[in-house]
């Protein structure tokens, strides 16, 4: 319900009103009307406390008609002065029956009369709020005649009763005041308001009565879960002195009020403060500093002439106890962000809280979304984060339970992402199991709701809005202060993942002050920056913000345009291969924006498309083949540029033929790193069609590429059929211009590595041995001069010189780490621990093994993860390590064992036969090691 200051501030004003808002030395010539309002919502809240006293039925009723009429005005602000002045009028009127004591028949008819015509107002009344604000002021006189006309009614109620019963308004707050002694203090307030509505033209200060703004009692804290540990972190420091000012800080719907109303319910905090000396100062409509020294005197109970001085204030909480020692108080300042924030006096608030900090007894506790401005070492500041998720598991279950009447969630699939979804929001979290709770829905039902709904599916209805919460932290005051701040807003909100400030200058290229933007979105809680330096910090929204943000077009079409655009060009600026000196610094870029580009690119469809949309959309298909295989950008990319290549009217349609091939290629390498090679040979085959085929003439460089490598896929399927052939085709293909070294040497390669499947290991050498020697005099392919070390050094080991192949494997263990080919580094890690097994060099074989894993992971192949495994099981039956040689083992056989295809059907049996040899084992012995059996060499 508005208070009497938002009339002081909003109302119409009249000749002898002076009413400036916000100037500490304004005056003011008050009116009876003025002194009705400020006393008639007091009013109200006194006759609340006491019909439940009134022993006369019929009065009782009568009073409760009476408080709803009165609450109605305060709530019909569009017309206000007519209003109040009603509100006068009931006010008078209200005070003149209750005095009445003598309960005659007669009076009873009477009141029956009086109460019919308040309902009648009620109704009245209840017509007019229920229009809308343009309803308000366009029919602004007919409603003035409605309540003047209400008016008419009261004041001749009033006039009929006092003849009738020779009342006199002067004699009644006495009267009332000695039947309802209990309430002796609300009922001063209305005696003084009385007096003063029948003396005219009395003169006094701007802004009397502060405690005419309702005094707000203190909720109790809701049950919480996982915060406990929050809680006595924050006690902790408010008890001792010198840390006693604690901020806490959080986005909206964090839950800090909570946490705050909990910690001053502690024992703890019981202990050391007395009740009577913990004030709780809500601050959410505080949007000045003349505001927050109003709840200030309202909510410490200060009755002072003027509220234009802190001083009472500071007299009240620095008063000496009897025995002259001053007792600890805690004040908290909750949702001070809007004073601190929204106002446009910070410095004016500021010095309101510099001298509360002047008292050493007193403990401040602030919420508020960010701490800005609230500098250590005053001010301790705790940052409440996301709930965990098992504690935001056991929060949705909760409220679920409740809504659903105490049915349990059954159907969890889902739970995880959907509160991953919110953010793990505590508030987000309660009105969803809410909403999934009155409905009976479950999480999956509940996540594809979100996915299409936002916010908005939450935010219907009720006083704490999801919409709400995040629409105030985005209309701060602060926010104006900032032209770049909503339209790096609405970028961000385009990138899930977030970026760095570093690549900001990609996504945003038309705002000069990106620090400063990111440094007031920080203020506003609207997004979250890690503490490194702005460069390299990670800066990002909330997902429950990005999800607002995505609705009812809050991000504009232009913004939009300008995200993908500048997607476009960040992937274009990183295009290269494994061959390119600058392909590691590519892939580690092209990552740290894959999930924003991921979802980016798969909005790309073939109509309308932007020129450098589908090639972007290939080469990060390209990139996502080489460090992180996923086929899912590379099929859409697929069915984007056959949709292009299709289309006549298309105006790329000729390149589109060029990455139709391309894409086959990737998806290729793609199936072939995941093991699925029936899948991968399709692809390769089909690229190699399409580079032979493309419409400006053939590409046969590519073509050969895409011939060997559906060679090395036939390999591991041991398909012998036609597969020497195809490795000559291949070879003719990629050397048929001898002027290009690098492809002849590609050529070279690729014979050699065939040469090895054969065991034809001298010849393999030859040719291996060639196409180093030109990688070398062109110093710059890497991927491709590891590639040839890898194939010299498993060569030798075949041939059993195994210190050789050890040295020519670190070499391209070196060489490795700058090409950044994941891949290729795990191949080089298997040779040199077999190489290192067979020199029975265990431990070294077991650290190489051990730091490949990670990146055997990452590439996602159970092949090479088996393998890696198998030589760990080796390694620790070699140590005697018999447990973790069961492990290692088991773990590789599982791993083979999703391999459908010879090698990885071959190496699940090695791992069982080996696991059975452990079966009678208590312990590992030299002559149970030398029974295992180890991989065939041919493979590493």
């Amino acid at each position: 319900m508005p208070g009497c200051f938002e009339w002081f501030h909003c109302g119409s004003k009249t000749e002898t009103e002076s009413i400036t808002s916000g100037h500490e030395d304004s005056q003011v010539i008050p009116t009876a009307g003025t002194y009705a309002l400020a006393t008639g919502q007091k009013l109200a809240v006194t006759l609340k406390s006491v019909v439940g006293m009134i022993p006369v039925p019929f009065l009782s009723e009568f009073a409760e008609v009476t408080v709803t009429v009165l609450e109605v005005c305060e709530e019909t602000i569009a017309i206000e002065k007519d209003v109040k002045g009603l509100q006068s009028d009931i006010y008078t009127l209200t005070l003149a029956i209750i005095d009445k004591s003598e309960q005659s028949e007669e009076l009873r008819r009477e009141i029956g009369k009086l109460q019919e015509t308040l309902k009648r107002i009620r109704r009245e009344l209840d017509e007019i709020k229920k229009q809308n604000k343009w309803l308000l002021a366009f029919y602004r006189k007919i409603n003035k005649e409605r309540v003047d006309k209400c008016r008419g009614d009261v004041a001749q109620a009033l006039n009929n009763f006092q003849v009738s019963h020779e009342l006199r308004v002067e004699d009644i707050l006495q009267s009332i005041k000695s039947k309802f002694t209990d309430v002796a203090t609300d009922m001063a307030f209305v005696k003084d308001g009385v007096t003063k509505l029948l003396v005219e033209n009395i003169h006094l200060k701007a802004h009397t009565a502060p405690s005419s703004l309702p005094r707000e009692d203190m909720p109790p804290p809701r049950i919480f879960h996982g915060r406990q540990p929050f809680v006595e972190d924050v006690v902790s420091l408010l008890v001792s002195e010198p840390t006693s000012r604690v901020c806490i800080t959080g986005v909206g719907g964090m839950g800090k009020t909570t946490i705050a109303l909990a910690v001053t319910q502690s024992d703890t905090i019981k202990h050391v403060f007395r009740k009577e000396y913990v004030f709780w100062v809500p601050c959410i409509e505080a949007k000045s500093a003349d505001l927050l020294r109003r709840r200030l005197f309202t909510q410490l109970r200060i009755t002072d002439l003027s509220y234009d001085s802190l001083d009472p204030i500071i007299t009240e909480l620095d008063a000496p106890e009897e025995d002259g020692s001053k007792a600890r108080r805690l004040i908290l300042l909750d949702n001070f962000e809007t004073p601190w924030l929204d106002g446009a006096d910070r410095e004016k608030v500021g010095n309101i809280l510099a001298q509360l900090l002047k008292l050493p007894h007193l403990a401040l506790l602030v919420t508020m979304t960010s701490g800005f401005g609230l500098e250590y070492p005053h001010w301790q500041h705790r940052p409440l984060e996301a709930l965990d998720l098992a504690t935001a598991r056991i929060v949705f279950r909760e409220k679920y339970r409740n809504a659903a009447h105490g049915s349990e969630l059954r159907a969890d699939g889902e739970l995880d992402t959907l509160l991953k979804s919110v953010g793990q929001i505590p508030l987000a979290i309660t009105l969803m199991a809410a909403r999934g709770g009155h409905l009976k829905t479950s999480p999956e039902e509940l996540l594809g709701e979100w996915e299409k709904a936002g916010t908005g599916m939450i935010s219907r209805g009720g006083e704490r809005s999801m919409d709400d919460v995040i629409g105030a932290s985005i209309h701060r005051g602060v926010m104006d202060l900032d032209p770049d701040a909503l339209p790096l807003l609405a970028v961000l909100s385009m990138l899930p993942a977030g970026t760095t400030g570093h690549n900001l200058k990609w996504w945003a290229p038309t705002l000069t002050g990106l620090t400063s933007a990111v440094d007031t979105l920080c203020i506003a809680a609207l997004v979250a920056k890690d503490d490194q330096r702005f460069e390299t910090s990670r800066i990002s929204v909330l997902p429950t913000i990005q999800a607002y943000m995505a609705r009812q077009n809050r991000i504009p079409t232009e913004v939009q345009e300008q995200v993908h655009i500048a997607c476009y060009k960040f992937v274009l600026h990183h295009r290269s291969g494994p061959d390119d000196l600058k392909f590691k610094d590519d892939i580690r870029a092209l990552a740290s924006e894959e999930t924003n580009i991921q979802g980016l690119l798969m909005q790309i469809r073939a109509q309308d498309i932007h020129p450098n949309a589908l090639d972007a959309l290939v080469v990060f298909s390209v990139y996502q083949s080489w460090n992180k295989p996923s086929i899912v950008v590379a099929n859409h990319a697929l069915e984007v540029a056959k949709a292009v290549h299709d289309d006549p009217q298309a105006a790329h349609s000729a390149a589109a033929a060029r990455q139709v091939a391309e894409v086959h290629r990737c998806l290729g390498r793609t199936l072939f790193a995941q093991d699925r090679y029936d899948e991968a040979s399709a692809h390769f085959d089909a690229a190699r069609h399409c580079f032979k085929n493309l419409p400006d003439g053939p590409d046969l460089h590519y073509a050969g590429e895409s011939a060997m490598e559906l060679a090395e896929t036939w390999w591991f399927l041991n398909r012998q059929s036609g597969l020497e052939s195809l490795v000559e085709e291949a070879h003719a293909d990629l050397s048929h211009d001898p002027r290009q070294e690098y492809y002849c040497a590609r050529g070279l390669l690729g014979l050699g590595y065939n040469l090895c499947w054969k065991s034809r290991i001298v010849e393999a050498l030859q040719k291996l041995s060639a196409a180093e020697t030109i990688f070398a005099k062109l110093n710059c392919p890497l991927a491709s001069t590891v590639r040839c070390l890898f194939l010299i050094a498993k060569c030798y080991r075949v041939l059993g010189q195994y210190r050789k192949a050890l040295l020519i494997a670190q070499q391209g263990w070196e060489k490795v780490q700058q090409s950044g080919q994941v891949d290729l580094a795990c191949d080089i890690a298997i040779i040199m621990a077999r190489c290192l097994i067979a020199l029975m060099r265990y431990d070294a074989a077991t650290d190489i093994l051990q730091q490949s894993i990670p990146l055997s992971r990452t590439l996602g192949s159970p092949l090479t993860i088996g393998h890696i495994l198998e030589q760990l099981g080796y390694c620790s039956a070699a140590r005697m390590d018999l447990a973790g040689a069961i492990a290692s083992y088991t773990g590789a056989r599982i791993q083979f064992t999703k391999v459908k295809f010879g090698l990885g059907q071959d190496g699940a049996e090695r791992c069982r036969r080996n696991l059975d040899r452990f079966g009678g084992m208590t312990e590992m012995d030299r002559p149970g090691f030398s029974t295992l059996t180890e991989a065939d060499p041919i493979f590493y």
